[in-house]
């Protein structure tokens, strides 16, 4: 049984979508169908019932679904340590995250800790939503996620990497709030924001901190990369509510106004499949 079939069946499997399995994968459509064709040929029972709405499980899928995950993981860790054997150490890892993480905090995280890093070769992934992230790790396309899992249930291996505030981005030249050094949340709960989508833990924490205040937080945008929202804000249509890594990307013409009484931040953890891995990115982070 070929790795990237069951990688491909499972995918497919957990997101009920041919579509979304092959975006996820980077691989066309008719090539995810090929995969899970030679799986069902190889096993000699179907696995996905397909639909114009997506696919269903067959009883042999549910069987193949309920026992792939130890597969896969059973794999990787296989992999690893044959790579560890003959490559004097070298060992690949991938980590998953959000695009500020990946393009903001790792980069120069990783170059302040090569010799901790050692013969690690890390790579990154960018994804937008927590199933996207969750599902790669479960399923073995990435070895490590980042992001604050504190509202997501799951069963990995999560230590804390770093924390940060919240602030309010807006135009230097904004009517209400250019020449301000601070506001509150009253000051602020009845604009219109631009916003990251509803898939991040971003957003999440500031649904939530909106909820606790009984206030529903008005949208005038949505768009899942940061930057596209500070290019908004640098040409002065529109404020937002980021947490501080976004400071890094800020233009002269934007200022990140401290909001008073936020009480959320945003707490960043590595999370992985493997507590070894765990521990040993762990170990790279604890300098932040």
């Amino acid at each position: 049984m070929r790795m990237d079939w069951l990688v491909a069946f499972r995918q497919t499997a957990e997101m009920k979508s041919l579509t979304k399995a092959s975006e996820l994968l980077h691989i066309s459509q008719s090539a995810l169908s090929k995969q899970i064709r030679n799986l069902e040929v190889e096993l000699g029972a179907p696995l996905l019932v397909r639909s114009t709405t997506g696919v269903t499980l067959t009883p042999a899928g549910h069987i193949l679904l309920e026992g792939s995950k130890n597969i896969l993981n059973e794999m990787n860790a296989i992999r690893r340590e044959i790579a560890l054997a003959q490559d004097e150490g070298k060992s690949d890892l991938t980590i998953g995250s959000w695009p500020s993480i990946a393009t903001i905090f790792l980069p120069g995280q990783i170059a302040r800790s090569q010799q901790a890093i050692g013969q690690l070769d890390i790579k990154f992934r960018v994804f937008y939503c927590f199933y996207d992230l969750l599902t790669s790790l479960d399923n073995g396309i990435i070895d490590a996620a980042l992001f604050d899992d504190r509202g997501v249930n799951h069963s990995f291996f999560s230590t804390p990497v770093f924390s940060e505030k919240f602030f309010m981005f807006v135009n230097v030249d904004h009517p209400v709030y250019g020449n301000k050094d601070e506001v509150s949340f009253d000051e602020i709960k009845h604009e219109n924001f631009v916003m990251l989508t509803e898939g991040c833990d971003a957003r999440m924490l500031i649904d939530q901190e909106f909820s606790n205040r009984n206030e529903k937080m008005n949208i005038a945008l949505e768009f899942e990369l940061g930057q596209s929202i500070l290019g908004y804000i640098h040409a002065n249509l529109g404020i937002s509510i980021l947490p501080e890594i976004f400071i890094i990307q800020m233009k002269n013409t934007t200022k990140a106004i401290p909001i008073a009484d936020f009480g959320t931040v945003r707490e960043i953890s590595v999370i992985t499949r493997e507590k070894s891995v765990n521990r040993q990115l762990g170990f790279i982070f604890d300098s932040v």
